[in-house]
């Protein structure tokens, strides 16, 4: 790994980005360092915040630049986009939840297709293929949390929510059995909720809490819609940002 390897945090509110996806047992960062990855702290408000990105961006290695404020300052909002343009990885922090974020997203960096809000609610996740193919095959699920969530096209999803079995979406909705046989009444509501099982999974197909859109120089946009760290998002988030796949053996020691 080059020890010129950074990430740009723009106008982010540190303490919760690391409350949520350091290690918790970790002790804070000293030295602007994440670990084995450089941090690069800006502040948006700052007078000469636009020279100042233009600048970090200009040294060799930054993986990533990540930002939580979709009203910033068009200067900036233009080093952003040509950024990503030019096959930068910008990842938007999307812990508050603003329902109008996704979609000015969208038009700030040319989105073919809109992204839009959907929900703020628990469920449980599985990574897409198409996230596995960039992060790694050694986490497939996230286990029951609550997140923000998007409506985004199929090839944006890196996470989606995860449906019930079937057995399971029968019983909750025609009740369970318990070993005696089904009655007329149990029947009936059974292929009730069968009829509807595909529309149910596809409904949860098009709940997506990380999205990640990848344009034709390979540059990517995506959208932390996670409000914690529960169990492996801070690993997948440390894949997104520092362009690593999740490493495969069990111990993970964060931002290393």
């Amino acid at each position: 790994m080059s020890n010129h390897e950074s990430i740009i945090l723009l106008g982010l509110d540190v303490d919760l980005f690391k409350s949520c996806f350091f290690p918790k047992e970790e002790e804070p960062v000293k030295s602007k360092q994440w670990a084995s990855h450089k941090l690069i702290l800006l502040d948006d408000e700052s007078a000469t915040a636009s020279a100042d990105l233009s600048d970090a961006l200009q040294k060799p290695g930054v993986l990533s630049v990540v930002f939580q404020d979709t009203e910033l300052n068009s200067a900036l909002l233009n080093i952003l986009k040509q950024f990503y343009d030019a096959g930068g990885l910008v990842v938007f922090f999307g812990i508050y939840g603003n329902f109008s974020d996704p979609s000015r997203l969208s038009k700030q960096f040319a989105l073919p297709e809109a992204w839009s809000f959907s929900a703020y609610t628990k469920h449980n996740y599985e990574i897409t293929s198409t996230a596995m193919d960039s992060i790694g095959y050694s986490v497939t699920e996230q286990e029951y949390t609550k997140s923000n969530l998007l409506r985004v096209p199929v090839q944006d999803r890196w996470m989606v929510a995860k449906p019930q079995p079937l057995h399971q979406y029968v019983e909750e909705l025609a009740g369970c059995l318990d070993g005696d046989a089904p009655d007329e009444d149990w029947k009936c509501a059974a292929k009730k909720a069968k009829s509807g099982y595909v529309d149910y999974c596809e409904e949860l197909y098009e709940q997506c809490p990380l999205a990640v859109h990848k344009n034709d120089n390979d540059g990517r946009l995506a959208y932390l819609g996670f409000v914690n760290g529960d169990d492996s998002i801070p690993k997948i988030v440390r894949a997104l940002v520092t362009k690593k796949e999740i490493p495969t053996h069990h111990f993970f020691m964060g931002w290393k």
